[in-house]
């Protein structure tokens, strides 16, 4: 996008120029105090036209450095020669200007030294002021532009961080991992020759798991049912695998069915339940998956009957995914957060912000 050449010609800059060029007139109608004025009020009507006369050079000076600073190159052996020109030029018209205006007031109220050396008295009266006019847009331009580079870049890390969190979510949909299918597809050939009825049970379940797992691959969003059915399908398969040492349980409400749900954080704290809670134990245990919406926050919570906190609790490659995905897609609005299961066992639970289109 083009910038406009009078970018930084602003309402608050001409303020700003109003301000120094009343300081200006104050430290030149000072010296009057003790002889031709003797109150405020008439120091006030000497001070005033002062200004005026300031901002006649001011004017032209600062919108002289703006189209200068907008048009030449961005490169210091350019600008600010050039600004240095503008500047120069720009006071010498503002000082013809402000000498026919002098002229036409009458010097009424403000003394002029112009006819001993009118432009010797111009330049030690308004070129400091110029100078800081120039010098004080110069600062606040390079500020604003360096904060400016600052929120672009910014603005590209964090769509840089997005992407390469998109690229290990499709990287981690792809992975349905080999050996669980392998393992699965074993179990099921075994159990066809030893227990029909459970090896076809096992495949309707895998086959119910690749159903929902499969259509997500690509996706870069889910629903809470989705994950909810993916998930139930994997403790299905999980359950004829480890037979009565496993059982579960789901609890979620209709409603909450439709609610936007990363995909896969579901499913990776169930397999970590299993493998860091259930699986070392010779008796097994028990899962419970529920979900509730309240105070504008979705949570979803996975509890075990395992073996409760360990050195892999809250850590491993799949939480800290999920960590680094929640924090990527809601900031410090969503969490992952872990807590004691009474009497044995882990609570794991995901919240999230609520979409609001459920009770």
């Amino acid at each position: 996008m083009s910038q406009s050449p009078l970018a930084g010609f602003t309402w608050k800059g001409m303020g700003l120029i109003a301000v120094l060029c009343l300081l200006n007139a104050a430290r030149r109608t000072g010296r009057y105090w003790d002889g031709k004025v003797t109150d405020f009020g008439g120091w006030l009507m000497l001070a005033t036209p002062a200004a005026a006369l300031g901002l006649v050079i001011a004017i032209p000076v600062a919108l002289s450095v703006v189209l200068t600073w907008n048009l030449v190159p961005p490169h210091p052996w350019r600008r600010y020669p050039a600004l240095v020109l503008a500047v120069a030029g720009s006071f010498v018209l503002g000082f013809l200007l402000m000498d026919r205006v002098e002229t036409w007031m009458s010097l009424t109220y403000v003394e002029s030294e112009s006819q001993l050396n009118p432009f010797r008295v111009g330049l030690i009266r308004y070129g400091p002021l110029c100078a800081l006019v120039a010098i004080v847009f110069a600062y606040l331009r390079v500020a604003e532009e360096s904060a400016s580079r600052a929120r672009d870049a910014e603005r590209d890390r964090a769509r840089f961080v997005q992407r390469m969190e998109e690229a290990r979510l499709k990287m981690l949909q792809a992975q349905i991992e080999p050996h669980f299918l392998f393992n699965t597809l074993a179990t099921v050939a075994d159990l066809y020759e030893t227990a029909p009825t459970q090896g076809e049970r096992m495949l309707d379940d895998l086959m119910s798991y690749l159903a929902a797992a499969l259509p997500q691959l690509r996706a870069a969003h889910s629903t809470l049912g989705g994950e909810v059915a993916l998930t139930s399908a994997y403790l299905s398969i999980q359950q004829i695998r480890m037979g009565h040492r496993l059982t579960f349980d789901i609890d979620l409400a209709e409603p909450l069915r439709g609610e936007p749900f990363p995909p896969l954080m579901l499913l990776t704290l169930v397999e970590n339940a299993i493998k860091h809670g259930l699986a070392p134990l010779p008796q097994g245990g028990a899962i419970h998956i529920k979900a509730w919406n309240g105070q504008g926050a979705l949570r979803v919570q996975v509890t075990d009957s395992g073996c409760g906190f360990s050195q892999s609790s809250g850590s491993g490659t799949g939480l800290a995914n999920i960590r680094a995905r929640l924090s990527a897609m809601y900031g410090q609005a969503a969490r992952l957060s872990f807590s004691r299961n009474d009497p044995r066992g882990l609570v794991a639970m995901i919240t999230i912000p609520s979409s609001g289109a459920s009770p």
